[in-house]
């Protein structure tokens, strides 16, 4: 059963649900990508409904469980529209529906479930040898364009505050993937795609993987791919209300690696560290805090 089928079996049934259930139909024909992206528990709080009833409502409309209900609405969000007109469009309709608080509420509230699900959705130990990898490594290349490029620039940024041997991927006129003549065995690519991928992305790390590097891959699905490419693969959430895909879960998982090689780079981590501070003090880089002045009655 499709997303509209099912959609249409709802609205014909709806006059014949007891008024609770009614509440979770309303909410399901309301919020269609709640549905997908949202736990039941969650989905019911939003209701104003007991879990259960979500379960009654599935069960009214022939399904045995709540999970296959809600997969239907899962299976017509993983095939979305690839033009950011029509995600916009269903974006300013779910404004008009829920308002511009409502919406909020939405996008920041599937924002902080997908980036607390992280560890759960690779856990640790997938985790630790990505950091490992990287870590090892004789040097890091940071690789991801265009939405994806930031969060290349930001861990490669982190990155390079305790480590002195990160290349970021990046160039002038196109020459980014030049710096890839010296990559070998001995290194590692850092890189970052998420749908719709950037075709350079993959060929720039297709080339270092035939070189030999370990690829370590921040990207949105087990058959993306990136994924068939690397040695250890990060998954990060994309789904979001509005119509630009979520860049979000890929920032907080570069964010957590560079986070797990500091904590384990020892005093060499903080040698760098400290030689960064001295070069930020020597050019002023940062705003200096505010001086409180003392007042006489204090001294």
């Amino acid at each position: 059963m499709d997303s509209e089928t099912l959609v249409g079996r709802i609205v014909d049934e709806f006059d014949a649900m007891a008024p609770q259930v009614q509440a979770a139909a309303r909410f399901v024909l309301d919020y269609p990508e709640d549905v997908a992206m949202l736990s039941m528990r969650e989905q019911a709080r939003r209701a104003g409904v007991p879990p259960v009833t979500m379960i009654r409502l599935a069960r009214r409309v022939g399904f045995a469980g709540y999970e296959d209900f809600r997969g239907v609405f899962a299976a017509a969000l993983r095939q979305p529209s690839r033009r950011f007109s029509d995600r916009a469009g269903a974006l300013q309709a779910r404004q008009k529906r829920g308002g511009d608080e409502g919406l909020l509420d939405q996008v920041t509230g599937i924002l902080a479930a997908e980036v607390n699900g992280l560890v759960p959705r690779n856990k640790a130990a997938n985790w630790l040898a990505a950091a490992r990898t990287l870590e090892d490594a004789r040097r890091v290349y940071c690789l991801g364009l265009r939405s994806c490029y930031p969060v290349a620039f930001h861990f490669h940024y982190i990155f390079g505050l305790f480590r002195d041997n990160a290349v970021l991927l990046d160039g002038a006129g196109d020459t980014g993937m030049d710096l890839l003549r010296s990559i070998g065995r001995d290194d590692a690519m850092l890189a970052v795609s998420v749908a719709p991928y950037a075709a350079a992305a993959l060929e720039m790390a297709r080339f270092g993987t035939r070189k030999g590097a370990a690829l370590v891959a921040i990207t949105d699905s087990r058959v993306a791919p990136l994924a068939k490419l690397a040695r250890q693969t990060l998954l990060v959430p994309t789904a979001t209300p509005s119509f630009f895909h979520a860049i979000t879960p890929a920032f907080a998982a570069a964010e957590t690696l560079a986070a797990l090689i500091a904590a384990r780079g020892g005093a060499q981590a903080l040698t760098t560290l400290r030689n960064s501070e001295e070069q930020f003090a020597a050019f002023n880089t940062y705003w200096p805090p505010r001086r409180t002045k003392t007042r006489k009655s204090d001294s």
